[in-house]
């Protein structure tokens, strides 16, 4: 409903899920700083889906995670390969990277499994490390 100077809305919905609870008790919280935080996501919305400004426009919203599983995977293994590499080098010149080489890939290996910890909320078990 648009007032003389301002913009007034009255929105409701259930709790059924867990976007609409977290997405309720974000504005709950806000106190009166509700309308800003609105505002600047309709707005940043409408940016990037000016199509949703037509009539008939069908709302979705997918929430996708900025980067996947896979991509982590290949980010930290090249940032252990290469620290690896460096080790390995100095230990080369030691004389015994054998045992390192073998312990390293079963740790990077326990490690890449433990991400799942990291892509839910819910808790997991970690798995155990190596001695």
């Amino acid at each position: 409903m648009e007032t003389r100077d301002r913009y007034r809305f009255t929105l409701q919905w259930g709790g059924d899920t867990d976007d609409k609870v977290q997405a309720g008790e974000a504005l709950k919280g806000l106190g009166s700083r509700k309308s800003k935080l609105v505002v600047a996501a309709v707005a940043e919305y409408v940016k990037a889906h000016p199509e949703s400004l037509l009539s008939g426009y069908s709302f979705k919203t997918v929430v996708e995670p900025p980067i996947t599983r896979g991509e982590i995977e290949a980010i930290v293994r090249g940032m252990i390969d290469t620290r690896l590499a460096s080790t390995t080098h100095i230990l080369n010149e030691t004389g015994s990277t054998s045992a390192l080489n073998n312990t390293s890939q079963d740790g990077i290996d326990i490690m890449l499994q433990n991400l799942d910890a990291f892509t839910s909320q819910e808790p997991r078990k970690m798995v155990k490390g190596i001695a």
